[in-house]
């Protein structure tokens, strides 16, 4: 650039470079994420919540230019984790830049989830655990999410036939919560678990379970399903005219308006219930969007590279009133949940 002096060629280039940063700057500096989503497992009241409020907040990240897109994809076989593993490397083929799991095996995706890693793919784990390094889980502590439950029931029983009504075996969050119930019951030798068995944390699938083991003629006094089954058996026992003492209850409207018939008509009945929030999904969606973007958790948030979501409700019948004004005119299928405000996420990061 002979006859251009030093001072002006600098100018050119800053210019030049000016152009280039309007032009292709987005792309450079911070590129919009894909986003792919493996629920794992659908079909059940529980599920279809969760999987709305992924939309809710995938739709609200599109609308605002925070991702460029985002999909998700249900197990035909719910549970399958060979089937997630596929539908995780279809993901990988796709070249999406974030993965969200709710995890069918704390440890039969660790595979797969290397596979991803290694291509430059952030992944994060919810509702469920995975033992893969380098992954953020986002979930409750399932463990003292149903210690509190099953503790509140052994002691308000303290004597009697308990049956548990299990979910999908082999899922980390199912394994927690019943390790949970075998350790409170060693503490309680007067209760006797007579029966044990999945009700595959479905509904119409948990009635007939819980009819089956009625029909045997055995005493039963208190009753341990899962969430999103409660309202299934209380019905087993319902059409069998009878009822057991005690029981854990869903926190949503179909079991809550059986719940307060029992209460008025003076049943010898009592339950417990809490939320497990189905938008877990949503919140682990807003914390694996914060990591993309490069932010690190704060001292103390992480335990063994979990984030344990806190839930603070704790429903009986001394205060059924609160549950019953924010179900009382919700449909039947509705379950209690939350999504943590961005605003919350954000305060969770340096």
């Amino acid at each position: 650039m002979v006859g251009i002096s030093r001072t002006r060629r600098m100018g050119i280039a800053i210019f030049v470079g000016v152009l280039f940063l309007m032009a292709f700057g987005s792309q450079v500096m911070a590129k919009l994420p894909v986003v792919g989503i493996s629920t794992g497992s659908s079909g059940t009241s529980w599920r279809t919540i969760m999987i709305n409020a992924l939309e809710e907040v995938g739709n609200e990240y599109k609308a605002a230019g925070k991702i460029a897109d985002y999909k998700i994809v249900n197990n035909i076989v719910n549970g399958d984790a060979t089937e997630q593993a596929n539908i995780i490397r279809n993901f990988i083929s796709q070249g999406v830049d974030i993965i969200l799991v709710n995890p069918n095996s704390p440890d039969a995706l660790n595979g797969v989830i290397k596979e991803a890693q290694e291509e430059g793919i952030l992944v994060v784990a919810f509702d469920a655990t995975v033992t893969a390094p380098d992954v953020v889980n986002v979930t409750l502590d399932h463990y003292v999410w149903m210690k509190k439950n099953i503790e509140w029931i052994c002691s308000a029983l303290q004597k009697g036939n308990m049956v548990q009504i299990y979910g999908l075996e082999g899922h980390p969050a199912n394994n927690d919560r019943i390790k949970a119930v075998y350790d409170t019951l060693k503490n309680y030798p007067d209760i006797k678990l007579i029966a044990d068995t999945s009700g595959y944390w479905d509904q119409t699938k948990a009635k007939e379970v819980m009819a089956q083991i009625i029909a045997s003629g055995q005493q039963i006094d208190a009753v341990v399903p899962q969430d999103g089954m409660c309202y299934g058996v209380l019905s087993a026992f319902l059409d069998a005219g009878k009822l057991p003492k005690v029981m854990f209850g869903d926190p949503g409207t179909a079991f809550f308006k059986e719940w307060k018939k029992l209460r008025e008509s003076g049943a010898d009945f009592k339950a417990c219930t809490q939320p497990n929030p189905p938008g877990i999904g949503g919140t682990a969606f807003r914390i694996a969007l914060q990591l993309y973007n490069g932010k690190q958790f704060k001292p103390g948030i992480l335990k063994d590279n979990t984030f344990y979501y806190q839930v603070s409700m704790f429903i009986t019948d001394e205060n059924f009133d609160e549950g019953w004004e924010l179900l009382k005119d919700k449909p039947d299928d509705y379950l209690l949940s939350e999504i943590m405000p961005e605003e919350k996420v954000a305060e969770l990061f340096e």
